[in-house]
C-alpha cells in the first residue's frame, strides 16, 4: 500500500513552509507527496475578458504546482500535482479522502477574527471536516535543519 501525504498550497507567503513541512513528513513516513492547489472562482459569464482571466489564473496555478513538484522531487520524494476547482476546503477534504491520505498539511495565513467570519478560513474548515490528521503551518513556523 502506498502511503500518501497531501500538501495544500495557495501561493501565499506560507507556501514554501507548507511544502518543506510536507516534504519532511513524507520522508519520515516514506510516503509520496500530493500537492493540491484549488482555483476557487466559479465563472458563469462566458465573455472574452473572463476567458482570459481564467486562462491566466490556470497558468499561474500550473506554474505554482510545477515549481512545487520540482522542489519536492529535488529532495528525493515522489510528487503528484493536482489542480482542482471549487471551494478550497471541500476540494482539499475530498482529495484527502479520495487519495486515502494519512496526513494533510496546509497553511494558515492568520486572518483576523472579523476576516474569518466574513470569508471563512480554509484551514479551520479542513481541520473541522477532514477525517484525516491535519497539520496547520502558521506564520513564523521554523523549519528543522538536519
Amino acid at each position: 500500500m502506498t502511503r500518501r501525504v497531501l500538501a495544500a498550497v495557495d501561493g501565499s507567503i506560507l507556501t514554501h513552509n507548507v511544502i518543506q513541512t510536507a516534504i519532511e513528513e513524507a520522508m519520515c513516513r516514506k510516503a509520496e507527496l500530493h500537492i493540491v492547489h484549488v482555483i476557487e472562482k466559479e465563472w458563469t459569464d462566458p465573455d472574452t475578458a473572463v476567458e482570459l482571466a481564467i486562462r491566466d489564473e490556470e497558468e499561474e496555478a500550473a506554474s505554482l504546482l510545477s515549481s512545487m513538484k520540482a522542489e519536492v522531487e529535488a529532495c528525493g520524494v515522489a510528487a503528484v500535482a493536482h489542480l482542482l476547482r471549487g471551494h478550497p476546503g471541500d476540494r482539499i477534504v475530498d482529495c484527502a479522502i479520495d487519495l486515502d491520505a494519512e496526513l494533510v498539511v496546509l497553511g494558515s495565513v492568520g486572518k483576523s477574527q472579523i476576516k474569518r467570519m466574513i470569508s471563512g478560513s480554509v484551514s479551520s474548515f479542513v481541520v473541522t471536516h477532514c477525517p484525516v490528521t491535519t497539520m496547520v503551518v502558521k506564520p513564523g513556523h521554523k523549519q528543522h535543519t538536519g
